[in-house]
Protein backbone atom coordinates (compact mmCIF):
# COMPACT_ATOMS: atom_id res chain seq x y z
CA UNK A 1 0.00 0.00 0.00
CA UNK A 2 1.26 3.56 -0.97
CA UNK A 3 1.02 5.04 2.05
CA UNK A 4 1.08 8.49 0.65
CA UNK A 5 -2.42 9.39 -0.11
CA UNK A 6 -3.94 7.86 3.59
CA UNK A 7 -1.11 9.74 5.44
CA UNK A 8 -2.01 13.03 3.30
CA UNK A 9 -5.80 12.69 4.00
CA UNK A 10 -5.58 11.83 7.88
CA UNK A 11 -3.02 15.28 8.30
CA UNK A 12 -5.33 17.31 6.43
CA UNK A 13 -8.32 16.00 8.73
CA UNK A 14 -6.69 16.38 11.78
CA UNK A 15 -5.37 19.84 10.99
CA UNK A 16 -9.02 20.91 9.88
CA UNK A 17 -10.68 19.37 13.02
CA UNK A 18 -7.91 21.48 15.16
CA UNK A 19 -9.34 24.54 13.05
CA UNK A 20 -6.30 25.66 11.07
CA UNK A 21 -5.58 26.78 7.72
CA UNK A 22 -2.71 24.70 5.71
CA UNK A 23 -0.52 27.90 5.98
CA UNK A 24 -0.98 28.13 9.52
CA UNK A 25 0.04 24.24 9.61
CA UNK A 26 3.11 24.59 7.47
CA UNK A 27 4.40 27.42 9.59
CA UNK A 28 4.18 25.67 12.90
CA UNK A 29 5.87 22.91 11.29
CA UNK A 30 8.45 24.75 9.53
CA UNK A 31 7.70 23.98 6.05
CA UNK A 32 6.56 25.53 3.07
CA UNK A 33 2.74 26.16 2.40
CA UNK A 34 2.76 24.25 -0.81
CA UNK A 35 4.78 21.57 0.58
CA UNK A 36 2.20 20.40 3.20
CA UNK A 37 -0.28 20.76 -0.20
CA UNK A 38 1.85 18.03 -1.78
CA UNK A 39 2.18 16.10 1.30
CA UNK A 40 -1.87 16.39 2.36
CA UNK A 41 -2.97 15.77 -1.61
CA UNK A 42 -0.29 12.55 -1.57
CA UNK A 43 2.35 13.79 -3.55
CA UNK A 44 4.94 13.50 -1.54
CA UNK A 45 6.13 12.23 1.95
CA UNK A 46 7.55 14.49 4.50
CA UNK A 47 11.03 14.27 6.57
CA UNK A 48 10.69 12.35 10.19
CA UNK A 49 11.76 15.37 11.52
CA UNK A 50 8.83 17.19 10.35
CA UNK A 51 6.23 13.73 11.23
CA UNK A 52 7.42 14.23 14.56
CA UNK A 53 6.27 17.86 14.93
CA UNK A 54 2.58 16.65 14.31
CA UNK A 55 1.22 14.85 16.95
CA UNK A 56 1.89 17.52 19.42
CA UNK A 57 0.36 20.27 16.92
CA UNK A 58 -2.44 18.57 16.08
CA UNK A 59 -2.97 17.16 19.51
CA UNK A 60 -3.65 13.55 18.65
CA UNK A 61 -1.79 10.57 18.77
CA UNK A 62 1.37 9.23 16.66
CA UNK A 63 -0.49 5.93 16.16
CA UNK A 64 -4.01 7.80 14.84
CA UNK A 65 -2.15 8.92 11.79
CA UNK A 66 -2.22 5.04 10.71
CA UNK A 67 -5.36 3.79 11.36
CA UNK A 68 -7.26 3.41 7.77
CA UNK A 69 -10.52 1.09 7.85
CA UNK A 70 -11.33 2.32 4.60
CA UNK A 71 -8.39 -0.08 3.16
CA UNK A 72 -9.29 -3.05 5.05
CA UNK A 73 -10.97 -5.66 3.24
CA UNK A 74 -13.26 -8.77 4.10
CA UNK A 75 -10.01 -11.21 4.31
CA UNK A 76 -8.02 -8.37 6.10
CA UNK A 77 -10.41 -8.82 8.38
CA UNK A 78 -10.33 -12.59 8.53
CA UNK A 79 -7.01 -12.50 8.92
CA UNK A 80 -6.28 -9.85 11.75
CA UNK A 81 -9.58 -12.02 13.65
CA UNK A 82 -7.30 -14.96 13.46
CA UNK A 83 -4.14 -13.47 14.65
CA UNK A 84 -6.44 -11.09 17.61
CA UNK A 85 -7.77 -14.94 18.69
CA UNK A 86 -3.93 -16.32 19.29
CA UNK A 87 -3.18 -13.02 21.63
CA UNK A 88 -3.09 -13.70 25.26
CA UNK A 89 -1.67 -10.73 26.90
CA UNK A 90 -4.15 -8.80 28.25
CA UNK A 91 -2.60 -5.01 27.86
CA UNK A 92 -2.02 -6.08 24.21
CA UNK A 93 -5.57 -6.72 23.85
CA UNK A 94 -6.37 -3.54 25.76
CA UNK A 95 -4.05 -1.53 24.04
CA UNK A 96 -5.73 -3.26 20.08
CA UNK A 97 -8.85 -2.45 21.35
CA UNK A 98 -8.33 1.09 21.76
CA UNK A 99 -6.66 1.78 18.70
CA UNK A 100 -9.33 0.12 16.51
CA UNK A 101 -12.14 1.81 18.61
CA UNK A 102 -10.53 5.00 18.79
CA UNK A 103 -11.28 5.58 22.84
CA UNK A 104 -10.39 7.81 25.30
CA UNK A 105 -7.30 8.91 23.72
CA UNK A 106 -6.46 10.89 26.97
CA UNK A 107 -6.00 7.45 29.22
CA UNK A 108 -2.62 6.63 26.95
Amino acid sequence: MDLRKPLGNKIKYFRKQKGLTQEQLAEKIGIETNTLSNIETGKSFMSFKVFQKLPDILEVQPYEFFIYPEYMTASHKEELIKKLKKIKNPNTLFLIEKILYHTDREEF
